[in-house]
């Protein structure tokens, strides 16, 4: 959360989008404004929902140069409109005084104060998002994956990188290797890309005359490693910031294992025809990188790790 005033991920090329996959899932299956039911794990990895980061974005000043980019009918209105779909933890989801929350708006509010703007999130369908830039919405800051298919609709300006990570109980007690997980007890949130990808995986396992993946597929990624923790799977299989969150609430009783995989730079997303805007927000984001503020943000959320040396305009994917 702010103290300031004023997932999807791309995925291979023959598969939907990661956080397609994700947003086709209904709210209530996602657990918004609500913790979702679990297994009678000795303590849920949740319980501390009330405990979001207090990031101070009270320092970051205006940047005259940087806010004087930013296109005159948006200048006057004072103000950045952002659309985001609020149900993904931690980059954006809805806190319990039902504001939005998360690393993007931190990171949102203080590009704002670089550029001299309020800023206003609103709730939207994730798929919705992209095709309202440039009327309903100034930018669109959703944890979009930068791939080319979007890039034929919108301009994109890179501020972070995310991919799929791993996470088992504190000291591996299993042994488990995530890149020979045949056999394996593995947790994850049902209708995402990693259950796509388990599956995959799990059938040539069997191909190769190896036991196939228990994939153990639960409504939310927070009942997922609730259940890692407790002993009844044996790896957490999600998104880097939602696996590197999980760690951080988890108390000690997780920890990271193995290599990020099929790692891609996330993108704000632009109105093609709003050259001027985009360029304002690459250098404000350049900006929060080389002062110190993105890693600051990022690292209250347990994601600096994402962090990336250099915004651009339109990357290649």
């Amino acid at each position: 959360m702010i103290v300031d005033p004023a997932r999807p991920r791309a995925g291979r090329t023959s598969g939907p989008p990661r956080r397609t996959l994700l947003r086709a899932l209904p709210a209530a299956v996602l657990g918004i404004g609500a913790l979702s039911a679990c297994t009678h794990a000795s303590e849920r990895l949740d319980a501390e929902s009330n405990a979001v980061p207090q990031v101070d974005l009270s320092g970051i000043e205006k940047v005259p140069e940087i806010a004087a980019l930013v296109p005159e009918d948006i200048r006057a209105r004072g103000e950045l409109v952002n659309g985001a779909a609020l149900n993904y933890a931690p980059g954006e989801f809805i806190g319990d005084d039902g504001t939005a929350i998360g690393y993007d708006i931190d990171i949102l509010a203080a590009i704002g104060r670089v550029l001299g703007l309020a800023t206003r999130t609103e709730a939207a369908v994730f798929a919705q998002i992209i095709p309202a830039i440039g009327t309903t919405y100034d930018v669109g800051m959703s944890s979009f994956t930068i791939n080319a298919e979007r890039l034929e609709a919108v301009t994109m300006v890179s501020y972070f990188q995310a991919g799929i990570s791993y996470a088992v109980k504190t000291g591996n007690p299993y042994d488990i290797d995530p890149a020979q997980l045949c056999g394996a007890r593995v947790a994850l949130q049902v209708g995402t890309f990693q259950e796509e990808l388990a599956i995959e995986r799990s059938a040539q396992c069997r191909e190769d005359g190896r036991r196939a993946f228990d994939i153990l597929a639960y409504a939310s990624n927070s009942d997922a490693a609730t259940n890692v923790a407790g002993g009844k799977a044996d790896i957490l299989m999600a998104d880097s910031p939602v696996t590197a969150y999980a760690i951080i609430r988890s108390r000690g009783t997780l920890e990271a294992i193995g290599e990020v995989e099929e790692s891609a730079l996330n993108g704000i997303v632009v109105a093609k025809d709003q050259p001027e805007l985009a360029e304002a927000i690459r250098a404000a984001v350049q900006h929060l990188i080389d002062s110190g503020d993105m890693e600051r943000i990022l690292a209250a959320w347990g994601n600096e790790s994402g962090m990336i040396p250099t915004a651009e305009v339109n990357p290649e994917p």
